[in-house]
């Protein structure tokens, strides 16, 4: 996605965010009380990337984000990734992981790393089949919930 496309990032973000609450560490009700300011910064982070799949020429069925690791800089990660239901099971969520993956090794990233919900299992399936492997950390997945990720990561 380009900075000036902040709306459609914005969009499919919100969407992700009231489709699949538990896979972000940030919910819909935070997400909406952000300005247009703060979705524009997100949209133009030059430390970053986004990937969106398109459907039907302008709709927007997925999403995945890249940037550095915290705590990690050494690392580059995968943010904010997610498919929309109807567009699952169609290869989409490999694609955006194999374009995150591009931009880090262009960005001279030699790992990626990514959480994910221990209770999202089609996703953990996704994520080792493009050889991501457990790291044995896990973290919550925000306050006020009981929700745990598992960190995954892989050599590029």
């Amino acid at each position: 996605m380009r900075p000036e496309e902040w709306k459609a990032h914005r969009e499919i973000r919100l969407r992700a965010l009231g489709t699949d609450p538990d896979a972000f560490g940030a919910t819909l009700a935070e997400a909406l009380t952000e300005d247009d300011a703060a979705w524009q910064r997100r949209a133009d982070r030059p430390d970053g990337v986004a990937f969106v799949a398109v459907a039907d020429e302008a709709r927007l069925v997925g999403m995945a984000n890249g940037g550095p690791a915290p705590d990690r800089p050494e690392f580059a990660a995968v943010y904010g990734m997610w498919v929309a239901p109807e567009a699952r099971g169609q290869g989409l969520g490999g694609a955006l992981l194999d374009a995150v993956e591009g931009w880090a090794r262009e960005a001279g990233y030699d790992h990626i790393g990514l959480g994910v919900t221990t209770t999202n299992e089609p996703a953990i399936r996704l994520y080792a089949s493009h050889g991501y492997a457990d790291l044995g950390q896990q973290l919550p997945l925000r306050d006020g919930t009981d929700l745990v990720i598992q960190l995954m990561g892989k050599p590029l």
